[in-house]
C-alpha cells in the first residue's frame, strides 16, 4: 500500500530559537494528561524522540488496548515512558501524577461519543480537570504547565478581521464543547493571575486538528475525513474551517514549553482557513482513484440537517462563517512552519485506512 502516512512521520524537532530554553532535570519525567488522545500521542513521541522521560496519563491502566500503540511510538524509547491513572475530576489523582515532574502538559479534555443534553457534562469536568492539574502543579512545585484550549475561544461570535491571542469568543453565541473550552481557559488564566509568582503558564489555541494518526481515536477531526471516505458525508456545504496539522500543534505544545519567552501567553496554532469544498476536493484527488465514492455536489443546509450524518449536522450552523486568524506569534517565537491541506488530507486519509477506521480499497 503506497500510504502517505507511513512514508511522512511527524517533523523533526524544530531547531532552537533565538529565545533562551527551559531544561528539564536530567532523569525528570515530563507529564502528558491525557497519554492516548491524537494530540497528546504527538506530543509524547515528540518528546520520545528528544530523549525525555514521559509520564503519561490515562483514565485506566486495566484497558491495554487503549494504550499498547504508544510504546510503539518510539520502540527504542519505550522505556522513558511510564503511565498513570487519572481522572479529571478526581483532585487526589491528580497529586499522584504530577509527583516529581517540573513540566506538565495539559491536553486532555472531556470530548464525548454523543452530544450531551446537559453542557455541563463536558463543561464541569473540563473546568475542574484543569484546575484539579493547576493545583496539583502548584502542590508538588512543578515549574511550568503548557494547558490546551482551542482556537473556538477565540473567533465564536467575532468575525469580519483577522484574530488575534488577544481576542475571546462571545460566551452568548456558545454551547457544549466549544462552551466548555472557553471555560476552562478562562479557568486557567483566572488560576495563574492568582498563581503566577508560584508557576509558569502557557496556553495553546489549535484550530481544528486533522493529519496522520496512530490509532483510531473517533474525535471530531477523526469523524469528518472518515464520514468523507465512507460516503457518510452528504456533499458540499458552504462552511469554511480553520485547521491545522496534528504535527504542527504537538511541535507547538513542546515550544510552548521550553521557550522561556512563553510564559503568561496564549498561542493560535493554525495554518489557514479552508472551505468544506477544498476539503473534499482534496479527499477526493487522493481517494476517488482508488474507488472511494466521496460525495461532492454541493447541499443545502436543511439537507445537511436532515442527513444521517453527525458531522453536516454539526456543521450546519457554521454556514456564512469564515474565521481567519493570525498565527504570526507562533511562526515568530517558535519558528513554525505550518503543513498545508494537502498533507492533513492525504496524510489522515492513509492513517484512517491503515488503522481500519475505513474500509482498505488500496491496492498494494
Amino acid at each position: 500500500m503506497g500510504s502517505a502516512f507511513s512514508k511522512k512521520s511527524p517533523k523533526s524537532p524544530a531547531s532552537p530559537t533565538k529565545a533562551s530554553k527551559l531544561s528539564p532535570s536530567p532523569n525528570t519525567p515530563l507529564l502528558v494528561t491525557g497519554a492516548t488522545g491524537y494530540l497528546a500521542s504527538h506530543v509524547i513521541k515528540l518528546l520520545l524522540e528528544q530523549g525525555y522521560k514521559v509520564r503519561g496519563t490515562v483514565r485506566s491502566l486495566a484497558k491495554k488496548d487503549k494504550y499498547q500503540f504508544l510504546y510503539d511510538l518510539v520502540p527504542a524509547k519505550k522505556d522513558n515512558l511510564e503511565l498513570v491513572e487519572a481522572d479529571l475530576v478526581d483532585r487526589a489523582s491528580w497529586s499522584k501524577a504530577v509527583e516529581g515532574c517540573e513540566y506538565i502538559f495539559h491536553i486532555a479534555s472531556p470530548i464525548p461519543p454523543y452530544v450531551p443534553t446537559d453542557e455541563n457534562e463536558l463543561i464541569k469536568p473540563a473546568v475542574e480537570g484543569t484546575v484539579n492539574v493547576l493545583e496539583a502543579a502548584v502542590e508538588k512545585k512543578a515549574k511550568k504547565v503548557v494547558v490546551t484550549s482551542s482556537c473556538l475561544t477565540i473567533f465564536v461570535g467575532n468575525g469580519g478581521r483577522v484574530l488575534t491571542e488577544a481576542d475571546w469568543s462571545k460566551e452568548e453565541y456558545m454551547h457544549g464543547y466549544p462552551k466548555s473550552k472557553l471555560k476552562a481557559e478562562r479557568a486557567a488564566w483566572d488560576f495563574y493571575e492568582k498563581n503566577k509568582s508560584k508557576i509558569q503558564m502557557a496556553v495553546v489555541n489549535p484550530a481544528l486538528i486533522l493529519g496522520p494518526m496512530f490509532t483510531n481515536h473517533g474525535n471530531s477531526s477523526e469523524s469528518l475525513l472518515n464520514e468523507i471516505l465512507d460516503e457518510k458525508f452528504p456533499g458540499v456545504l458552504d462552511v469554511n474551517l480553520t485547521l491545522v496539522d496534528v504535527r504542527d500543534a504537538a511541535q507547538a505544545h513542546v515550544e510552548a514549553m521550553f521557550n522561556k519567552g512563553s510564559n503568561g501567553k496564549r498561542y493560535i496554532c493554525y495554518d489557514a482557513t479552508y472551505s468544506l469544498e477544498d476539503i473534499i476536493k482534496t479527499a477526493k484527488e487522493e481517494f476517488g482513484k482508488h474507488g472511494y465514492n466521496i460525495k461532492d455536489q454541493k447541499i443545502t443546509v436543511e439537507e445537511a440537517k436532515a442527513s444521517d450524518s453527525g458531522m453536516a449536522k454539526m456543521f450546519a450552523p457554521l454556514v456564512g462563517h469564515n474565521p481567519q486568524l493570525s498565527n504570526e506569534r507562533s511562526k515568530k517565537e517558535f519558528g513554525l512552519k505550518y503543513h498545508g491541506l494537502k498533507d492533513m488530507v492525504v496524510d489522515m486519509g492513509h492513517s484512517l485506512i491503515k488503522t481500519g477506521a475505513v474500509t482498505n480499497k488500496l491496492k498494494d
